[in-house]
């Protein structure tokens, strides 16, 4: 139940592709991959599918990225609070290999936030809304698993998820419309 509406997104997104526009989909579908997973209580895989759901959005962006001096000091606060953010969480893991993960997990999504904050196309301020709502979802989660069970966290996690996720897939729906 918990991946329908990203899969929903996905298949959208996936009958609207035309050349060049594969990443977004498939990070969808990947994400859907990770919501089963997480669903499941299958943690690692979860973590697993969405990195690489998170590279994918990473390559679609990737190519409008620029740092110019407007985009420095957003991207420095960015990386400041993540930082910080990141290093009250690790701390609370107590298996190393778990911490390694997360770890690894937590490099490619401060990747996904910085390259979106980096960009230069249009409606840029709608991908980076996506990008902090799931960097805050994620947030979340590792708050609930780590420091402090949250009552209800799906109630916390998951609306900014979704949203993310349908910005990403509007933004992509809007970009292959203009191409068409």
């Amino acid at each position: 139940m918990i991946a329908i509406p990203t899969l929903i997104l996905a298949l959208v997104c996936l009958l609207r592709v035309k050349r060049n526009g594969w990443w977004i989909p498939v990070g969808l579908l990947l994400s859907v991959g990770g919501d089963l997973c997480g669903a499941l209580g299958a943690f690692k895989p979860q973590m697993g599918l969405f990195a690489l759901a998170l590279c994918c959005y990473i390559a679609d962006f990737a190519p409008y990225g620029k740092l110019t001096k407007e985009r420095v000091r957003p991207l420095v606060v960015a990386f400041l609070a993540f930082c910080t953010a990141f290093g009250y969480l690790i701390v609370k893991i107590t298996s190393t290999i778990e911490a390694f993960s997360v770890g690894i997990y937590a490099v490619v999504l401060l990747s996904m936030l910085s390259v979106t904050l980096i960009q230069h196309r249009p409606r840029w301020g709608w991908y980076v809304v996506a990008a902090l709502l799931f960097v805050l979802s994620d947030g979340v989660i590792g708050y609930s698993r780590y420091v402090e069970p949250l009552p209800s966290v799906d109630w916390w996690c998951l609306p900014p998820y979704y949203a993310a996720q349908a910005i990403f897939a509007w933004q992509y729906l809007v970009k292959q419309e203009r191409e068409a």
